[in-house]
């Protein structure tokens, strides 16, 4: 069939993906998406990938990506949305010698989601159009109720060591009130940055970068060298402690926010993971860490899949968004490649993700302040090399609404509201009253 990649080329292309994930992907700051965006925007791929091979060298690049990023997260605390709610058990074993095990966990989890997005994928297209005419006239009303679940899901425990109980309400309702700042300020810089030309055109590709790095990443790094933060020797041994239940439990519990955030469009993983964990009723850190790998495994390579079949017009994720530029599937071969291609890359992605993460723990265990040194210069670097100085400030910026949420001592993923608060406006036809409201129009 023209244009139809033969196995050893779909092979080979999967195997540069994720060896280029690899690569990246275990770096502080690092997002594939980036590294594609640059790629497929500059035409630099094309050059050495023929067109029919790019989605599956971006499948195998997103597959390395969901299990090496982990290492980023718990070693240096620098996250995506994703991995928000992980953030502190894996600092918990991060401290006490025990990262190595906390990644183990968490590519496990992204291991057994693997199988579960695997064996459902020949069911998808069946269930995918049904799902699609059934939710697609509700999505900003679902979108408008998950973002009010949660805050009213949120504990507001910044009141549980007042004594007195006429201040213990004020300074609990401080921490609910601190979210909605967060949330509204992160939503507004947001909007100023999708709908102004604040950053030129040429970056449209990753306009959002600074506005993430600076949310979730720059917080994390300042605190680490402002605390000077010191760790145990990290071990390296490939053993975890987690029993079959709660292994299940938090496989099950992260698969179902990962298929939630993978299909629904602006939902992310973190935001998938705070409602199938409030469905499930998780506990324990071990379950809690492995149900992470699982969910951000099916929200990032679910998500892209759904490019491959044929006639279900279901695009979700920037990943899939930059392929489908280029690339529209032509049989329901290609769909049986790309289970394929999911299952080599996820196994050689599992198997390079535990040697990388016992290297990082080596260089941890003795230069943790610098190695957070390094991360700082390298996000500022980031910023500046993708978006310029301009994107630079942005980063900042965004950043300090980051701290912002450790002040109130409330939720980092109210940050999402620089992506969620613009384009529900957008859905909803008020973005332009809004812009007017704040000047910008």
């Amino acid at each position: 069939m023209k244009g139809l990649l033969d196995p050893f080329s779909v092979i080979l292309w999967t195997l540069v993906g994720a060896a280029t994930g690899l690569l990246f992907s275990w770096m502080p700051g690092f997002h594939v998406y980036n590294v594609i965006a640059l790629l497929a925007s500059t035409g630099t791929i094309l050059t050495f990938i023929p067109q029919e091979g790019f989605p599956f060298f971006t499948l195998g690049a997103v597959v390395s990506f969901a299990y090496a990023s982990t290492i980023s997260t718990t070693y240096f605390s620098v996250a995506d949305d994703t991995m928000i709610f992980m953030l502190f058990p894996t600092q918990r074993y991060l401290i006490i010698g025990r990262g190595h095990e906390a990644t183990l966990l968490t590519l496990l989890g992204a291991f057994a989601a693997s199988l579960i997005l695997a064996a459902s994928l020949p069911l998808m297209p069946y269930v995918l159009p049904i799902l699609r005419d059934l939710f697609n006239p509700y999505i900003p009303l679902f979108l408008a109720a998950l973002v009010l679940f949660m805050f009213m899901s949120e504990w507001l425990k910044k009141g549980d060591r007042v004594e007195k109980p006429g201040w213990r309400l004020a300074v609990a309702w401080s921490q609910a009130l601190g979210g909605l700042f967060v949330f509204f300020a992160s939503g507004v810089l947001g909007f100023i940055v999708m709908y102004t030309n604040v950053l030129p055109a040429t970056f449209a590709y990753v306009r959002l970068t600074p506005l993430f790095l600076g949310f979730f990443g720059l917080p994390w790094v300042v605190l680490n060298i402002l605390s000077d933060v010191k760790i145990e020797r990290q071990s390296t041994e490939d053993i975890v402690e987690v029993d079959a239940k709660a292994m299940l439990s938090g496989v099950f519990g992260g698969a179902l926010g990962g298929y939630i955030a993978a299909f629904f469009p602006l939902i992310t993983g973190g935001m998938g993971a705070l409602v199938a964990g409030h469905i499930t009723s998780q506990r324990g850190d071990d379950t809690f860490i492995v149900s992470q790998g699982a969910n951000r495994f099916i929200y990032y390579v679910g998500a892209l899949l759904f490019l491959f079949l044929p006639a279900a017009s279901l695009t979700r994720g920037s990943a899939a968004w930059l392929v489908s530029s280029i690339y529209q599937p032509k049989s329901y071969v290609e769909y049986v490649y790309s289970i394929g291609a999911l299952l080599l890359a996820s196994g050689i992605s599992f198997i390079g993700s535990i040697f990388l993460s016992k290297a990082v723990a080596k260089v941890v265990s003795a230069y943790y302040k610098h190695v957070s040194v390094a991360v700082l210069i390298l996000l500022l670097g980031i910023a500046c090399a993708l978006t310029g100085f301009l994107g630079v400030f942005i980063m900042v910026v965004a950043g300090f609404i980051g701290f912002m949420s450790s002040l109130f001592n409330t939720r980092r993923s109210y940050c999402l509201g620089g992506l969620i608060f613009p384009v529900l406006l957008s859905m909803t036809g008020t973005a332009e009253a809004f812009a007017k409201l704040i000047g910008l129009w």
